[in-house]
């Protein structure tokens, strides 16, 4: 059987093995995640998953309370010099306890501190469910499952709890962040003044935030409306004087992962070093600073991508990041043979991990597997290895939000072609058409439609074999590099 992604828990805890005795040694601050995890009861940690929903497209749900602890710490949005989010969290959930336990905090101190604008973290909607959550008794869920009409029968009849029944109709998006009306229809038949009175305070505070961004927009100076038609220009801006980073990972050594039982399908990526100076030239003409990186494991490649994200990209146009490895389903493999998500190294750069890149065209070129569908070839390789669990939904694997393009080199269940002298397929026909756009001044979806065109038309050669790359953007407007 294929070796399964390593836990969360092995980027900050070392087992050191004598004598067929696990010796855990942890850092303070992990170890304070284990203190405080521990003291939480089984309310405490559906809460903690809810109100950790919207930072994540990962879900939380089911996961146990150190596990969402420490995958908040792995994507940074916790650390030993950052507490204010597990801070916010325990107030929240109501561990007033725990607060001033762990962080010499009173309830009185974070709620004037979550006045002031910036500091709050978790949404006021994601607040809003949790605190509805709480004043409904649980002997009225019954009542709550009877009433619900849009959601099928079968699906009302496994939730278990009120915040059971918010996911399902988030789902539905019968319920979000601007339409709480569903709701309000709720509390006519629970009759609960409480979770009356929260719906109307949240509606009323939304109708105040529309009522001051129209007020704005009618009072704004002649420069905002310059500012305006400036943001509505179809092109991104690409005239900095730094382009910005362009980092390339590039994995040819597997000896590691050969090691692993199941693993020795990880032959050495004989090509990519051709893949890897072609990028680095066309991508240094296009005025970008390269980095490159060999040879990561696993949970290095994280590291590396992770790093980037800290970076003051302000001065720079815009970030990009090209991963030549092994893969499956939705993932790209350490030369260990641990799988990554590709969904896990688009998100760092989300807006609230990578503030500087807001507004910003992030690229990501991912030339890896995605799958073993394909027909034999006898003179390519490929970049399959092993089966992984994965993504379900490619628009899993960026962000949900604008200024993304992920170019991989396949569609997800299939393999990608690697020359073992003249590289892949896909990297060798990108870096020729990104030359020939340069020169053009083309953009770069015109660009990735050509290296489709080109692709898709290799099975006219001589090899029993196509390949057909695939796009993935919440691109805003046109990228052109000139």
């Amino acid at each position: 059987m294929p070796m399964k992604p390593f836990s969360l828990h092995f980027a900050y805890i070392i087992k050191v093995f004598r004598k067929k005795i696990n010796v855990i040694v942890m850092d303070p601050f992990t170890e304070k995640l284990f203190e405080i995890s521990k003291q939480f009861d089984s309310g405490n940690s559906s809460e903690l998953a809810f109100l950790c929903k919207d930072l994540s497209r990962r879900s939380c749900s089911g996961k146990k309370d150190i596990d969402i602890f420490i995958f908040l710490q792995q994507m940074g949005y916790i650390d030993e010099n950052n507490t204010r989010l597990i801070e916010e969290l325990l107030f929240y959930l109501n561990r007033y306890d725990l607060l001033l336990k762990h962080f010499q905090l009173k309830p009185s101190t974070m709620k004037e501190r979550l006045k002031e604008p910036g500091m709050a973290q978790i949404s006021p909607y994601r607040c809003l469910l949790c605190k509805l959550n709480n004043v409904i008794p649980n002997s009225k869920l019954e009542e709550i499952k009877r009433n619900i009409t849009l959601i099928p029968k079968a699906t009302v009849e496994k939730v278990e709890s009120l915040l059971d029944v918010f996911n399902e109709l988030e789902k539905k998006d019968l319920i979000n962040e601007d339409n709480v009306d569903y709701l309000e229809e709720m509390s006519l038949y629970l009759k609960e003044e409480e979770f009356s009175k929260l719906i109307s305070e949240y509606q009323k505070r939304n109708a105040a935030v529309v009522s001051d961004v129209r007020n704005t927009d009618e009072h704004k100076s002649p420069t905002h409306k310059k500012e305006k038609n400036e943001l509505s220009c179809p092109f991104y801006d690409m005239n900095n004087m730094k382009r910005g980073i362009c980092l390339i990972i590039s994995n040819y050594d597997f000896s590691k992962a050969r090691e692993n039982p199941g693993q020795q399908d990880f032959n050495d990526r004989q090509g990519t070093q051709k893949d890897e100076e072609s990028l680095s030239i066309i991508f240094s003409k296009l005025g970008f600073e390269v980095h490159r990186k060999r040879d990561l494991e696993g949970e290095k490649i994280f590291q590396t991508v992770n790093s980037y994200k800290g970076n003051n990209h302000g001065e720079s146009d815009c970030f990009i990041c090209c991963v030549l490895s092994h893969g499956d389903r939705g993932t790209i493999s350490g030369t260990d043979g641990q799988s990554v998500p590709i969904r896990d190294l688009t998100f760092c750069f989300c807006s609230s991990q990578c503030p500087t890149l807001v507004g910003k065209p992030k690229l990501f070129f991912i030339q890896a597997c995605q799958g073993k569908e394909h027909q034999q070839l006898v003179s390519l390789q490929t970049d399959a290895c092993i089966d992984s669990e994965g993504c379900n939904s490619s628009m899993d694997l960026i962000p949900d939000e604008p200024d993304f393009l992920l170019g991989m080199a396949t569609t997800l269940h299939c393999v990608s072609y690697r020359h073992p002298k003249h590289g892949s397929w896909y990297i060798q026909s990108l870096c020729e058409h990104l030359h020939k756009s340069y020169e053009s001044q083309e953009d770069i979806i015109s660009t990735l439609t050509k290296v489709n065109h080109e692709l898709s038309q290799k099975q006219a050669d001589n090899f029993n074999a196509t390949q057909m790359p695939q796009p993935w953007t919440t691109l805003t407007r046109k990228l052109v590099f000139n």
